[in-house]
């Protein structure tokens, strides 16, 4: 009876398999990711890649070190994949290693620590981490400590032509990692794929900010309005009973903005033919508005 996983050859039907043996089929290598976890919690302070370590986030944790696509000398069970950068950590890079399919290994999710939301930028790109080691760290290296770092964690997006994207978060942060297992050592029960993806909350859809102002004393046509008083350049008045707006940045950019309505008495006006931007806080109609009269400003809520 042969009991070696080395002598039981397993391609005699498919010379064309990937596996001679079963030993190497029980040496395959899977990446299994992580669930996120209450203790891998960081704060970040506007940058673009934080330091992590054994002391605070990733108790007892080895590392499986990624140096090529696919990695050939990445093996260590329970190891989690971090790719090798150029120097020390300490600096981002976009340094990633993909499996045989395309899949980039040390790229895991983030979610914001108090309300388990995605990380977005600010034109609502999602952003993701990519964790690295330093160069030189040894196959199975145990996860530095506290002032001895060798892993970190470099934060990207995924620009629209698919290239990885640096990018920089102020957020106190949430991550999980993956590990690399061979075959025989794969927990004997686990939730294939993970459960990442469900334990991130939606974002909220954000409604518009309208300001609704309500004439108290008549305005000139063309007379400039102070959108955070309500107040006219001349004698005008008005009081807004809704929300605080500001308008784009520049003229240009309120004249192209489709999110951006003015409305006076229901009716839609004209981006700079019936509504002219002076500032990010001020505009003018070109018509008089007397007592009674309201006009609505909508904004989006986040200019990107």
């Amino acid at each position: 009876m042969l009991i070696n996983s080395r002598q039981i050859n397993i391609l005699r039907p498919d010379t064309g398999g990937n596996y001679t043996t079963l030993k190497d089929y029980l040496e395959r290598r899977k990446i299994l990711q992580m669930p996120f976890d209450e203790v891998q919690s960081v704060n970040v302070s506007s940058a673009n890649f934080v330091l992590v370590d054994s002391t605070t986030h990733l108790a007892g944790d080895v590392l499986t070190v990624l140096d090529a696509s696919p990695p050939v000398t990445a093996i260590t069970n329970g190891g989690i994949c971090a790719a090798e950068i150029v120097g020390a950590v300490g600096t981002a890079a976009i340094t990633s290693h993909s499996d045989s399919l395309g899949n980039i290994l040390n790229l895991i999710r983030i979610r914001d620590e108090s309300t388990h939301e995605e990380i977005k930028t600010s034109s609502d790109e999602t952003v993701f981490g990519l964790i690295q080691c330093s160069n030189g760290v040894s196959e199975g290296a145990n996860v530095g400590a506290s002032a001895a770092e060798n892993t970190q964690i470099s934060f990207i997006y995924i620009a629209s032509d698919g290239t990885l994207t640096l990018t920089a978060i102020n957020d106190t942060i949430e991550f999980h990692v993956n590990k690399l297992y061979m075959e025989a050592h794969i927990p004997t029960i686990y939730l294939e794929g993970g459960n990442n993806d469900s334990n991130l909350v939606e974002p909220k859809v954000q409604e518009p900010l309208c300001g609704i102002f309500t004439v108290t004393t008549a305005f000139a046509a063309n007379e400039v309005i102070t959108l955070s008083t309500g107040g006219g350049a001349a004698s005008g008045a008005s009081t807004n009973s809704a929300d605080t707006v500001l308008l784009d940045a520049g003229a240009a950019l309120f004249n192209v903005n489709n999110l951006v309505r003015i409305r006076l008495n229901g009716a839609q006006q004209i981006r700079n033919t019936d509504a002219i931007w002076d500032s990010a806080d001020s505009m003018h109609i070109n018509l008089a508005m007397d007592i009674g009269d309201v006009f609505e400003i909508e904004v989006p809520i986040k200019y990107s």
